[in-house]
């Protein structure tokens, strides 16, 4: 017996079963994602998800105040124009 394989030794060795052997080896499958599995994994994952969610409250809070000058901007012109129409009405 050979220490490497355990069991006795064939004797004769082939290129044609070396190939056999190669040919017969397990494929890793190709998947659609490299996504890691564990822990680390998940933990990594959540940081990601809460500096998303981080951004888009950031993104929601600047439209919102963006929104709420416009419409403060737009009041106040409109207001002006009418002071404007008035006074020279007035003339």
């Amino acid at each position: 017996m050979t220490k490497e394989f355990g069991r006795a030794a064939a004797g004769l060795v082939t290129k044609a079963e070396r190939d056999q052997r190669i040919a017969a080896r397990p494929k890793p499958r190709a998947e659609l994602h490299l996504t890691p599995n564990g822990w680390e994994a998940t933990e990594v994952r959540r940081q990601i998800d809460q500096e998303s969610e981080r951004r888009i409250r950031h993104i929601d809070e600047r439209l919102k105040t963006a929104r709420e000058n416009f419409k403060n901007n737009h009041t106040r012109a409109l207001s002006r124009g009418r002071a404007k129409q008035d006074f020279d009405r007035g003339r």
